[in-house]
């Protein structure tokens, strides 16, 4: 047993070898050195990977290698083991996603069951290259045996079910964040994208955070209304994070946080991990996606009726159209754009990385999936910004504050210090 899973473990990194990264046409020789070295030495946290949901409707396994492959849906796979050793991505959010029409038709709390179960199995498949992680202090064991730490989180608070204890069980079962909100209200909190009868939170939302105080749950702001995010920086005694969002300064969506929320977050002792979204890195990328939408509306319309009982080559006959008529996407830098304004707004310590990979149809230019994470150290480098600095963003911001909400809820520290701060 013990040669077959070294034999494992010595194909795995062969195979994370071959994706040895290129430098940039342009870049500094000395820096990308400077650079391969830190990234390397760095613990690196992703906030949110949507590869889960492929791992349970399409039967995705992450050992295959996902370059130049699709999702049923036509967009190109991020993720798989050796892409996230070449990464140097030590933990990983994988996605518990329950979409908006489970609201609706019910299921919520099975399709999240469903997903948990899935991300177990792969561990337990797979336990030389990936094991379940829960704590600090898991996060840093793998990293020092090699593996991928897999930790979860609930992209959308209906999947509770308006349950407290479905809550705790959630917890029980390894999840470490809740996003409030998808894009969808539920009955308890405003969501960005959806109407806001709640004004924010509900009571019973208010309850909820301070349940997820309590367990060690970190809450998550991502896809909620403004409102909410108010609500919550009043209520939490713990900090908070966006798993996946960016600035709004540069792209002007909700799904954005405005410098006036950032500044609340940097009080709160909060993280922002940057989303790696061209729409939400770019508005030029926002309005000409919009705009080719609605140029081609009919003709998607009449994709969808011919292909609506094949949806494989539905998703590769607009994947086709929209590649034929290209619009903007900004550079892999644009991320360091969004890092340095968080900085100037709300300081280094509030900022790290949440790419949304296989969540997100497109990545900016230059970057193809998880292999590529080294160019965010490469840019803020060659932009001036310290290793301590670097090493913050990639995953020391994220530790810390997943740190101080463990000791919150331990009771090992008081987090009046949170709300005092929030009151100035």
């Amino acid at each position: 047993m013990k040669k077959s899973l070294a034999l494992v473990s010595l194909l795995f990194a062969l195979s994370a070898a071959s994706f040895a990264q290129t430098m940039p046409a342009g870049a500094d020789p000395a820096i990308w050195q400077k650079a391969l070295k830190l990234h390397k030495s760095a613990l690196i946290v992703d906030g949110h990977n949507d590869i889960t949901t492929p791992m349970y409707d399409e039967g995705f396994d992450l050992s295959s290698d996902s370059r130049g492959k699709y999702h049923i849906e036509g967009t190109p796979f991020h993720t798989d083991f050796a892409r996230l050793k070449a990464g140097n991505i030590t933990g990983v959010f994988f996605s518990i996603y329950v979409s908006a029409e489970y609201a609706t038709t019910g299921g919520s709390m099975e399709r999240a069951m469903n997903l948990i179960d899935t991300v177990y199995r792969e561990a337990e498949k797979y336990p030389g290259k990936m094991m379940m992680a829960t704590s600090v202090a898991d996060i840093r064991k793998a990293k020092r045996e090699g593996k991928v730490a897999a930790l979860m989180g609930i992209e959308g608070g209906h999947a509770i079910e308006d349950s407290l204890y479905a809550l705790r069980n959630f917890y029980r079962l390894g999840v470490r964040y809740i996003t409030l909100t998808h894009n969808n209200t539920n009955n308890w909190a405003d969501a960005c994208c959806d109407k806001k009868p709640h004004g924010g939170l509900s009571d019973f939302g208010k309850d909820v955070i301070r349940e997820m105080n309590r367990l060690g749950m970190l809450v998550d702001l991502s896809h909620v209304s403004d409102d909410t995010m108010r609500d919550v920086f009043e209520v939490s005694t713990a900090p908070v994070i966006y798993s996946h969002s960016s600035a709004r300064k540069f792209s002007d969506h909700p799904r954005n946080v405005s410098d006036e929320i950032l500044r609340l977050l940097a009080k709160n002792g909060g993280v922002i991990m940057i989303n790696f979204y061209p729409g939400f890195l770019d508005q030029r990328n926002l309005d000409e996606d919009a705009a080719r939408a609605k140029k081609f509306e009919k003709e998607i319309a009449a994709i969808n009726e011919r292909f609506k009982d094949d949806p494989v080559r539905l998703n590769e006959e607009v994947r086709k159209l929209y590649e034929a008529n290209p619009i903007y996407f900004p550079p892999y830098t644009r991320i360091v754009d969004h890092i340095d304004h968080v900085r100037d707004v709300a300081g280094i310590d509030v900022i790290g990385i949440g790419s949304d990979y296989d969540g997100v149809p497109w990545l900016p230019e230059g970057m193809n999936g998880a292999e590529d994470h080294v160019l965010i150290t490469y840019e803020m480098l060659r932009r001036g910004y310290s290793e301590a600095d670097v090493l913050k963003v990639l995953g020391g911001n994220f530790m810390r504050a997943f740190e101080k909400a463990e000791k919150v809820a331990s009771g090992s520290i008081s987090g009046e210090g949170i709300q005092r701060k929030m009151q100035q």
